[in-house]
């Protein structure tokens, strides 16, 4: 045994192997960028099944993303090769996997249909077209987050799973007020409720709600979960919270690893306090530090210590840098920003002349505008570059195409049908699609019932209708087959359908290399689960994947947001366009979210391995609407620290320092309060206006709907608006 246990620790520091080998009760490591975490994780999970002899199935290790799940799953088949992983999941995918099983309590069908926010979106717009709204009323993006905040402040999934809600759902107006938030949300739920789908937050708040309310279920799964291990915990929201806290109350193993310098989502949810606060949370807490770096030099670690030691909300450690010395950290700052990226252009030559290969290099910024002065500068120069925040693989308009007709064979859905009913062009128009909604309405059936009814009928003559209505039936019976090929049931919808040559037709290679390549992707699922898989086992798989591997050209640069290259490294690493208003951002509006700001510049820092190299630029910027001045996070860092490049007036270096000293104050001494996200907004009165909802807020101002159906910018240091 002990033999084993040597070979299952080899290569752990003292810190890790006390992680590993703290397998009982409430454990929280503090695990810093580049110290190991991932290998902790799958060390400690091979050595609970090995030397402990934990049945694999009784161990929940839940990741943030699918490649992290996949990166687990595959450095533990080098232990166990045998072992799949099952239970090495996202929180999503964890849910889905439980609610397969117990949904029928909820009475919900366990083939529900999983949206993404493309679906949402389209649900979102089928709303809008038949209610007369539009993205003036409320952008989708709005609509998207007040539906979040709502389903987290409401125990709506009774309206789902309750045969006696019948009218609407808890917390919304029976009237219906088609200009107002609550009623988009209405609407949106209703689709939901009749097409059985369920979204992201759905699958966390359905599974909840079995818990709360069936005590059998609760404790199945309190008994199954023997040791439940979690990722990336500092960015866990109170839902998911909750559910891995209700998961670990039987056997009371668990074991969280986070990075609260690193918790960069709070906008998305997750809550810093969480980890911070859990000592307090659960008795008799161990915490264990992993304060080792095995990813960059010391150089460049000194200078992310340097920076994040000015928060407050964070465990105070300071990296170690096991590597040895290396290059120091670059400060350039140009005069303007064509000069700013003309430099990172040819710093980036320089480094390819001394032997740096290109896909070695990372570009990142704040927000995606960003790169298009970075972009104009190697198009000059002749850098190839690739930028990882374009369209996601299976977000593109002929993917989301393919697999819509693997859906309707499958799930016969509102969503898929809409889709695909004039992609390619059948002649079915407005008039048409009208006359099938109507149908769908009154009889209350789906869209697909209802165009089957009508298919053969006059008003369908001169169209493709009956064709399709032919590929869908047989489509459905050949999703039926237990032993269908899912990559040859995409094949004959692409061609059965016309979209193969409708594609061809079009001319555009890409897409139609795309859709090959999703025929391979396909193949590549199969092959990795090793088994037979059903067609509704790989559409909910792709439901749940957020983002592919991206491979690019070898040979390029890579530019993405910063929020991107969180959980890469890359051996050299520029983070551009330091000014104030750009990096912190110009909507930062009290100290926690400056904070969380200087968490995503430590982030950034800490994604360099052997070089950084920091830029900003002097002039008129069009987005902060004023004159560019360096960042705060340049000046928090020790000046021994970095080597500074370009001329700053000792007017200019004051005049920024006051600018950062007068925001500081600001940040810290908030003379307006801040107006509730509730649905829309606050409820509010203007002694001119009248009374009204706060619908956002714009450049440091409310934006508000008054009764009146007036839109009106208020500023926010007006002092005119009253809560009511």
């Amino acid at each position: 045994m002990q033999e084993l246990i040597d070979d299952i620790l080899k290569g752990l520091n003292d810190e890790q192997k006390q992680a590993v080998t703290e397998t009982e009760g409430y454990v929280r490591v503090v695990a810093g960028a580049g110290s190991g975490k991932t290998k902790v994780l799958t060390t400690r999970y091979v050595y609970i099944a090995k030397v402990l002899g934990v049945a694999p199935s009784h161990i929940l290790s839940v990741t943030f993303t699918n490649k992290a799940a996949k990166e687990m799953k595959k450095r533990i088949q080098r232990f166990m090769p045998d072992e799949d992983g099952g239970w090495i999941l996202t929180f999503h995918g964890a849910c889905n996997k439980i609610l397969k099983e117990e949904i029928h309590r909820l009475h919900y069908p366990s083939n529900f249909l999983i949206m993404d926010e493309d679906d949402q979106k389209s649900l979102l717009k089928k709303i809008y077209e038949e209610n007369g709204l539009t993205l003036k009323d409320h952008s989708y993006k709005s609509c998207l987050d007040a539906i979040g905040a709502y389903k987290g402040r409401h125990d709506y999934v009774c309206y789902f799973s309750d045969p006696s809600f019948q009218t609407v759902a808890p917390g919304l107006p029976r009237a219906e007020e088609k200009g107002r938030l609550d009623f988009v949300i209405k609407k949106y739920l209703e689709l939901q409720r009749k097409n059985f789908f369920l979204d992201f937050d759905d699958l966390v708040f359905f599974t909840l709600k079995i818990f709360y309310d069936f005590d059998d279920a609760r404790e199945k799964w309190q008994r199954q979960f023997e040791y439940i291990q979690v990722d990336e915990f500092q960015d866990v929201s109170r839902p998911e919270y909750t559910l891995v806290e209700m998961l670990s109350l039987l056997n009371k193993n668990l074991f969280v690893v986070g990075d609260p310098d690193q918790t960069i989502y709070t906008w998305r949810g997750a809550d810093i306090g969480l980890f911070l606060g859990f000592d307090k949370a659960f008795g008799g807490v161990k915490t264990i530090v992993l304060g080792k770096n095995y990813r960059s030099t010391p150089e460049i670690l000194s200078v992310g210590n340097s920076l994040i030691k000015h928060n407050t909300e964070r465990i105070k450690k300071d990296l170690v840098a096991v590597r040895k010395s290396g290059v120091r950290t670059k400060y350039h700052h140009a005069r303007t920003r064509q000069e700013e990226c003309e430099y990172i252009a040819s710093e980036i030559l320089r480094l390819k002349d001394s032997g740096v290969p290109l896909n070695d290099i990372a570009v990142l910024y704040r927000s995606n505008y960003m790169s298009r002065p970075v972009e104009d500068a190697f198009l000059k120069y002749g850098i190839p570059y690739t930028i990882y925040s374009g369209v996601e693989f299976y977000q593109r308009k002929e993917i989301k195409d393919a697999i819509a007709y693997l859906r309707i064979f499958e799930f016969g859905d509102d969503l898929s049908f809409s889709r695909i009913v004039n992609v390619p062009a059948r002649g079915i128009g407005k008039k048409r699609l009208a006359a099938i909604d109507a149908l769908a309405e009154n009889e209350n059936v789906s869209l697909l019932q209802a165009f089957r009814r009508l298919a053969d009928t006059a008003l369908f003559r001169n169209t493709d209708a009956k064709k399709l209505v032919d590929t869908v039936e047989e489509g459905i019976v050949r999703a039926k087959d237990p032993d269908v090929d899912i990559s040859d049931l995409l094949d004959f919808a692409l061609k059965k359908s016309g979209y193969e040559e409708y594609l061809m037709l079009c001319g555009d290679q890409n897409r139609l290399e795309n859709v090959t390549e999703l025929k391979a992707a396909i193949k590549d699922f199969v092959d990795d689960a090793g088994e037979h898989v059903t067609l509704a086992e790989y559409l909910t798989a792709v439901a749940l994947i957020s983002n592919i591997d991206k491979s690019g050209d070898e040979q390029s640069v890579k530019l993405m947001t910063v929020h991107t290259a969180k959980g890469l490294e890359f051996p050299c690493v520029f983070v551009c366009s330091m000014n104030e208003g750009l990096f912190p951002s110009q909507k930062i509006e009290n100290k926690q979210q400056m904070e969380e700001e200087r968490r995503v510049a430590y982030v950034a820092f800490t994604r360099a391995k052997d070089r950084l190299y920091l830029s900003d630029s002097d002039g008129f910027d069009v987005q902060t609407r004023g004159r560019l001045m360096p960042s705060r996070f340049i000046f928090n860092i020790d000046e021994s620290l970095i080597d500074r490049e370009g001329v700053m007036t000792d007017e200019y270096v004051e005049m920024a320092k006051e600018y950062i000293r007068a925001s500081e104050y600001a940040l810290s001494h908030p003379s307006v309060p801040d107006f509730r996200a509730y649905l829309g907004g606050e409820r509010v009165r203007h002694p001119i206006f009248g009374d009204g909802t706060v619908t956002g807020k714009n450049n440091g101002a409310y934006v508000v709907k008054f009764d009146s159906g007036n839109v009106r910018t208020i500023a926010a240091d007006s002092g005119v608006l009253k809560n009511i």
